[in-house]
């Protein structure tokens, strides 16, 4: 499945910035840093020829990690709706088909709705409480819990008339 892709740190980008000024090549320093020297050579095209600087790099980054339309859709407004409905009793896959079924602007999913609960701790708001549903054990409701109990085809005829009250 090969590795994860993983952003570069501040640190990381201050030791690219280090070694670049002591003239290592783009693979000596990802050898450093045991990253792709792909990953390295981007990373310096990044900043305009002749020296590179880790915190204008490091801006874009954020900034486009808050600019992405992932970081939208966990906005304040959308935040307050989903406690509103997690307060009245819904659940996350009752909440998420709502936003979905109403074409609400920053409709999320279940899974997302579930990540919320869990960073905010919200899990009292949940309609168990966050535990998993689990069946009730016992005997069901039956005949064989019927005491001195008549089978129906061992009825009198006069019932199958239907001619007394209470036989129809």
């Amino acid at each position: 499945m090969g590795n994860p892709y993983n952003q570069l740190t501040l640190p990381e980008r201050y030791q690219i910035e280090a070694l670049k000024e002591l003239d290592y090549s783009a693979r000596k320093i990802a050898e450093r840093l045991k990253r792709s020297n792909k990953t390295i050579s981007r990373e310096i095209k990044r900043c305009p020829p002749g020296g590179y600087c880790a915190e204008a790099p490091d801006l874009d980054a954020t900034t486009r990690r808050q600019e992405a339309p992932k970081a939208h859709k966990k906005s304040a407004v959308v935040i307050a709706q989903v406690k509103t409905w997690l307060d009245n009793k819904f659940s996350p896959e009752q909440i998420a088909g709502r936003m979905k079924l109403e074409s609400y602007t920053g409709a999320i999913s279940c899974q997302t709705i579930y990540r919320m609960v869990a960073q905010n701790s919200w899990a009292e708001s949940l309609p168990r409480k966050g535990k998993r549903y689990r069946r009730r054990a016992g005997s069901e409701a039956g005949a064989h819990l019927i005491p001195n109990r008549v089978d129906i085809d061992e009825r009198p005829g006069e019932v199958d008339e239907k001619e007394d009250v209470g036989h129809w």
